[in-house]
C-alpha cells in the first residue's frame, strides 16, 4: 500500500551519529587540531584539492570528511554532524544515514572542485588564482544534503525548505563565504530531492512486493 512520505515510522535510535562524532574527534585529537590548527603537512596529506582528485586520489573524499582546520571549526562541524546525521538517523535508521551522507557529501565535494572550482580557473577569477591546489576540509556538503533530506519528512517541507535557502542566503550576504556557500546553497535542496526520490523508490518496491488484491 502507498503511503505519503512523511508517514515514514522513525527508527528512533543511533549508532552512526555517534560512531562518526567518535571518528571525526579522534582523527583531530590525532592531528593536534584540537591544541592549534591543522598543519599544513596533514592538510596536504588528507585535505580535498580538484589536483589530488584529478591525479585519482578518490580517498580523499572520505579522509577530508572528518577533517577541520582548527578548533573552532572543529566545534561547529561537530554540532552540524550530530544534528544534521541525527535527526535523519532518527527517522531512516544508521545504514541509511550512512549511505545518504556520503552520498550527498561526496557529490557536493565534486560539485564544488569539478564545478565551482574548476570554472572559476578556467575563468581566471581575480582573487582566487591556485585554487586547484589548494585543499578543503570538512563534512558541510553533506551536513547540509542530510538537512535538507530530513525537510523532506516535514508536513510543511516545502515551506521549511524556502526558510532553510532564505537563510543560507542572508548568512552568505552577512559573512561571505563564497564557495562553501555555494556548496551548501545546492546541497540542501540536492538533499531533499534525493531523499524524495528515495523513498519514492521504496515506496513502489514495497508496493510491488505487497500482496495483490484479490478479483
Amino acid at each position: 500500500m502507498y503511503t505519503s512520505p512523511h508517514s515514514t515510522q522513525s527508527h528512533r535510535f543511533w549508532l552512526f551519529t555517534p560512531v562518526f562524532l567518535i571518528a571525526m574527534m579522534a582523527a583531530n585529537l590525532y592531528l593536534g587540531v584540537l591544541h592549534g590548527e591543522l598543519s599544513k603537512s596533514d592538510l596536504a596529506e588528507f585535505g580535498v584539492s580538484l589536483t589530488s582528485l584529478a591525479q585519482g586520489e578518490w580517498l580523499r573524499l572520505f579522509t577530508g570528511s572528518f577533517i577541520s582546520h582548527d578548533a573552532d571549526m572543529l566545534a561547529r562541524q561537530l554540532l552540524l554532524a550530530a544534528f544534521s546525521i541525527g535527526w535523519f538517523e532518527w527517522r531512516c535508521g544508521p545504514l541509511r544515514a550512512a549511505v545518504m551522507f556520503f552520498l550527498l557529501d561526496f557529490l557536493g565535494t565534486l560539485f564544488l572542485m569539478f564545478g565551482v572550482v574548476m570554472l572559476i580557473e578556467l575563468l581566471h577569477v581575480s582573487g582566487f588564482s591556485g585554487l586547484s591546489g589548494t585543499y578543503d576540509v570538512g563534512m558541510s556538503a553533506g551536513g547540509f544534503g542530510l538537512i535538507g533530506a530530513s525537510l523532506y519528512y516535514l508536513s510543511w517541507r516545502k515551506w521549511a525548505m524556502t526558510a532553510g535557502v532564505m537563510a543560507l542566503v542572508v548568512k552568505a550576504a552577512l559573512f561571505p563565504e563564497p564557495i562553501a556557500d555555494l556548496a551548501h546553497l545546492m546541497m540542501l535542496p540536492t538533499g531533499f530531492i534525493t531523499e524524495g526520490l528515495v523513498s519514492r523508490a521504496f515506496i513502489k518496491f514495497a508496493g510491488e512486493l505487497g500482496p495483490s488484491p484479490s478479483n
